[in-house]
């Protein structure tokens, strides 16, 4: 930790140089990512934190530090002790500027959204105080030994793995008018151009922007990421070199300009002196609603890797007797049995692979010096993977061992699994949005006095980002509607904090429901629960039934690609309901 408090110092001797009080940083970096490139990863150098979602605000006196439940635990055991850290669901981070008086605050507002450096800098504005643009990012001034990008060529998709030409595309986007489209965000060109790239570890996307005006494209990448045949393939894109997009808006002067309004701060501030429409990315909505063609490529990609689970988790109740196997340790093995599908790219995201209390940690990481699995302890493993055409997720808590699980695990284990569950089974009318239906995923939780302190779903990506906007269903007040063609995940859970961990999730597509007016949820992930685990009990017959026919599904389309000692397990563990 001695390292982290260094870099502090060195920071704050910086802050005194320049006559600031605190440096206020994110997680995100200019394109606004939820998961950044290591060379990116500003906040974790400063700070040792991992997470994907967290604030800081910096001085030589006191640092404060604000993430949301999912990082709580794992933000206690990370930070120096000398960090303050707030629930970003208990405590209003607007408000929280507005104690401050007589502040100078740096900070790089490429690194946020434009409504957040509003709001704070009006709350600031009360108390005397300011935010300062850091024009020159302080932290890659200090951070002596970052790492470098890496330049590799991003490639284009086949249309059977996306369904649509980009010209189909963009047909639906284009301005109709005079107005300019400036799209800021990555994933949405990666998905308008039906490319993929390799700027991010676990998301298939090249960084990169574009201005679309009604006769032209403009379209800003590393060159040097260009592949062989783009620029004779994709004729009436004028492509620039990526650095200068920032000087390309700056030329638009009183211009009639639509901008998604999630945009950084600092492009805002770029943009000035346009007429401004603040809309949707109009990709957004589009690429959530998969076509066909994407639909069939997700289908194939949850069959890939639901044969790569069962694959892993008979291997896994082989092999811990023999030997002692980490948490670290099962995470690559399961990659392995991903990589043996010709379709797989990538995981989809860094593994959660937790054992005993570790599985209360929302988004543990486990390292080479992990913890050994244990037999009576309850594992939880929450991956995923990228394949060509479809991004898969899923969660399932088991426990190793023949001796019967406790009560409690029992108990809280089925209440989890009814909400999943009473979740998927929902018919619901067109219009509802995610928050709506939240509730009843944790209905079950709730009648024990449980709950968890998370979402319930994300939007996933084909083949392309894991947690996908604008769909979800959470607490929290989303307005758009939940649409036929979205996908998303299904992940109720509960934890108990310093003992164990539980969580179980699918992805599920919205498809039509045979109710004029209504919707319903197909669930594409292919893999049992954990038969010792459940009190049967409990369910009610229509969760019985449901469990049946999808135990029916998993076995029909998961048993011709399994070995025989592997139909025998996948046979055992599916017994109870078929």
């Amino acid at each position: 930790m001695q390292f982290i408090n260094d870099n502090l110092k060195t920071l704050n001797s910086f802050l005194r140089k320049k006559k600031t009080d605190y440096y206020f940083i994110s997680t995100s970096d200019e394109y606004l990512n939820e998961y950044v490139p290591n060379y990116n990863m500003r906040l974790k150098w400063l700070t040792n934190f991992s997470g994907s979602n967290g604030y800081a605000l910096l001085s030589e006196k006191k640092n404060f530090f604000f993430t949301d439940g999912r990082y709580l635990e794992q933000a206690q055991k990370e930070l120096p002790k000398s960090f303050k850290i707030f629930d970003l669901s208990k405590e209003n981070l607007i408000s929280f500027f507005s104690g401050f008086k007589n502040k100078k605050i740096l900070t790089d507002t490429k690194c946020f959204s434009k409504n957040l450096i509003i709001e704070i800098s009006k709350s600031l504005k009360h108390s005397n105080s300011k935010l300062i643009h850091d024009r020159k990012n302080l932290i890659d001034c200090i951070w002596l030994e970052r790492p470098t990008e890496q330049i590799k060529k991003f490639f284009v998709l086949k249309k059977k793995n996306c369904g649509e030409s980009f010209e189909e595309k963009l047909k639906k986007i284009r301005p109709v008018d005079n107005k300019i489209l400036v799209i800021t965000s990555p994933e949405s060109l990666c998905w308008l151009l039906n490319i993929r790239g390799f700027d991010l570890e676990n998301t298939p996307v090249v960084f990169c922007r574009a201005i679309i005006t009604k006769k032209k494209i403009e379209f800003f990448v590393n060159k040097k990421k260009l592949p062989k045949g783009f620029v004779s393939t994709y004729k009436n894109i004028k492509i620039y070199n990526i650095s200068l997009f920032d000087l390309a808006l700056t030329k638009l002067n009183k211009k009639n300009i639509q901008v998604d309004s999630q945009l950084s701060y600092f492009l805002y501030k770029t943009l000035e002196g346009n007429k401004l429409f603040f809309k949707d990315d109009p990709c957004k909505i589009l690429k959530s609603q998969k076509n066909k063609v994407e639909i069939s490529q997700s289908k194939s990609a949850h069959l890939n890797d639901g044969v790569a689970l069962v694959k892993f988790y008979y291997w896994l109740e082989e092999n811990y007797k023999k030997n002692k196997i980490t948490e670290f340790q099962a995470a690559e093995k399961l990659e392995q049995f991903r990589k043996e599908s010709t379709n797989y790219f990538s995981s989809s995201f860094p593994t959660i692979s937790a054992t005993g209390a570790n599985g209360a940690i929302i988004h543990y990481k486990p390292n080479r010096k992990s913890s050994v699995l244990k037999k009576g302890e309850l594992y939880l493993c929450d991956s995923g993977g990228q394949y060509y055409g479809g991004t898969t997720d899923v969660t399932r808590t088991i426990i190793l061992g023949n001796k019967k699980p406790s009560k409690e695990y029992i108990k809280n284990y089925t209440s989890v699994l009814i909400g999943n569950l009473d979740l998927t089974m929902l018919k619901f009318p067109v219009g509802t949005k995610g928050f709506h239906i939240d509730s009843i995923a944790r209905s079950a939780l709730w009648s024990h006095g449980l709950d968890y302190n998370h979402g319930t779903g994300h939007g996933v990506g084909s083949f392309l980002n894991v947690h996908e906007g604008p769909q979800s269903i959470s607490k929290n007040n989303n307005n758009y509607e939940l649409k036929e063609g979205m996908i998303l995940s299904n992940e109720p859970g509960y934890y108990k904090e310093g003992f164990y961990g539980i969580r179980i999730e699918n992805l599920v597509l919205i498809k039509r429901s045979k109710i004029n007016n209504f919707l319903e949820f197909d669930c594409l992930t292919l893999f049992p629960f954990e038969d010792k685990l459940i009190d049967k009990n409990i369910l009610e017959e229509r969760h019985r039934t449901w469990i049946h026919n999808y135990y029916k599904k998993i076995r029909k389309e998961i048993f011709p690609f399994l070995k025989k000692n592997e139909k025998e397990w996948l046979s055992m563990k599916i017994k109870k309901f078929v």
